[in-house]
């Protein structure tokens, strides 16, 4: 029987590999082990959820999702806006790739080629029920965040990303590190609590996503992870590097909970910078000629889903459990879940 993919990917994306390339490349694969119909859509700058929502209907047997974490976002998005129980399978084409790189798709370190083993991936996998964050409205499957670390996430320019890949954030986290951290009032479960932080983020993947070799069920907890990141010292930033980056357990100058729902707004004043702080931006100014930029006494910070600029605080942020269907590699799939049997290619 013929089964029908429809493949949302960024359309204005610059990937080093041409899109023909991969998409040929997929059609040849999938069509190996089955006869295969499959739609293209592609997605700019402007396109919303809504557009995708009404493509997904039936006969469609699974969704392809290629791109960065936003293109994965805005597809999975779509899926759970449709209530849709279509499994949608990732084809890391981003920069970073983490929301790949937590289901199992990408293995190795954070330099790897994400597409080593994508192609298998698409006609090899299982479909799990997952979580989806949900930041003033919008969904995210990765991570929503707002203060200087969480700013350096969306600064890097597309050209950039596609030319320098993860090293073009460097100059960004440069920047945030010289940045005074913020004040915030932190609203959980009717409780509130003022911080001090460089950046506030809420996580569906474990700890930021960028390293790590999960435990699927991570996924699937219900529950977000809420970060809340003060490093002050030059240690405590090599220990956040070493954590999110390795993978190391070790200290890190955060505070981690557990949360459903939560509540962040931002005071109209900024924390005190560290010496080191300082340093950094004094060093920062040396190599570009001006001061890392800061927004000073506001309310409304902006805040970063998936990698993007979405809106600004106050957040609303709450996980929505089960919302979607997503392909994980078989030999990933924890088995002491119970299986959804369904193989995109049998």
């Amino acid at each position: 029987m013929t089964k029908h993919v429809l493949v949302v990917y960024n359309g204005e994306a610059k990937s080093q590999i041409k899109t023909k390339a991969w998409i040929g490349q997929i059609v040849e694969e999938l069509n190996k082990h089955d006869q295969y119909i499959i739609s293209l859509f592609p997605t700019a700058k402007e396109t919303q959820v809504r557009e995708i929502v009404e493509l997904i209907e039936p006969p469609l047997d699974f969704l392809i999702a290629a791109g960065g974490d936003g293109t994965i976002r805005l597809a999975l998005a779509a899926l759970a806006q449709a209530r849709s129980d279509v499994p949608a399978a990732i084809f890391p084409l981003g920069t970073g790739n983490v929301f790949a790189r937590n289901i199992g798709v990408i293995s190795g370190g954070l330099l790897s080629n994400g597409l080593d083993n994508a192609y298998e991936y698409l006609v090899d996998s299982v479909p799990m029920r997952i979580d989806l964050g949900m930041m003033n409205g919008e969904y995210f499957c990765c991570f929503a965040g707002v203060g200087p670390v969480s700013d350096a996430f969306m600064k890097p320019a597309r050209i950039d990303k596609t030319r320098f890949k993860l090293f073009a954030y460097i100059k960004a986290l440069l920047a945030s590190i010289g940045r005074p951290p913020r004040l915030f009032k932190i609203t959980v479960d009717g409780v509130s609590k003022i911080v001090q932080a460089s950046a506030v983020f809420f996580v569906e993947v474990e700890d930021l996503g960028l390293n790590k070799d999960n435990d699927l069920n991570v996924l699937s907890d219900g529950y977000l992870n809420m970060h809340i990141i003060n490093p002050l010292t030059c240690s405590d930033y090599i220990a956040l590097f070493k954590r999110y980056a390795h993978g190391e357990n070790d200290y890190a100058p955060e505070f981690l909970s557990r949360i459903k729902e939560a509540r962040v707004e931002a005071l109209p004043r900024p924390g005190l910078r560290s010496d080191f702080q300082k340093l950094v931006g004094k060093l920062y100014k040396l190599l570009t000629g001006h001061e890392p930029h800061d927004i000073e006494r506001v309310r409304e910070l902006p805040c970063m889903i998936d990698g993007d600029a979405w809106g600004k605080t106050p957040m609303h942020v709450k996980v929505i459990p089960q919302a979607v269907n997503v392909l994980v590699p078989r030999s990933k799939m924890n088995h002491s879940q119970e299986e959804i049997k369904l193989d995109i290619a049998s």
